[in-house]
């Protein structure tokens, strides 16, 4: 699990969307069509690749707007989302409790690292040039 953390600390954007797009190692699983409603939602463009590639695409066009902490806001909301069927899977199917107790623990690890990130997100926001400044209109 130390893996995630390092991803998010030490790895470039490529790297960040391939441990997303990989469920063994971040906990969770990104289809490309929950991707590409993510994309819809936030009206950025994904494109139609691989997962990885088209999340990259979401980092940039989120980063060129300056939304990259709201899309990593909802990549959080969709880890809480593995996270709820990991505990009720372990409920349902006592056996398998403590595979789901492996893949919430990836999970609940991306997720603090998705909660650092956002606040990174935030300040590096926050000292951009011409933060602060609103739009005429």
């Amino acid at each position: 699990m130390a893996e995630i953390d390092s991803v998010f600390r030490e790895g470039g954007l490529k790297q960040m969307a391939e441990l997303l797009t990989n469920p063994a190692r971040c906990g969770i699983h990104l289809s490309r069509a929950r991707i590409r409603q993510i994309g819809f939602d936030m009206d950025l463009r994904s494109g139609v690749q691989s997962r990885s590639r088209m999340l990259e695409n979401l980092f940039r066009e989120a980063g060129a707007e300056g939304r990259v902490e709201e899309l990593l806001e909802r990549i959080e909301a969709e880890t809480g989302v593995w996270q709820a069927r990991y505990k009720e899977w372990a409920r349902s199917c006592p056996p398998a409790k403590s595979a789901w107790k492996d893949w919430g623990g990836r999970a609940n690890q991306l997720r603090r690292s998705l909660r650092r990130a956002r606040k990174w997100a935030r300040k590096i926001g926050d000292e951009a040039p011409g933060a602060g400044l609103q739009p005429p209109g």
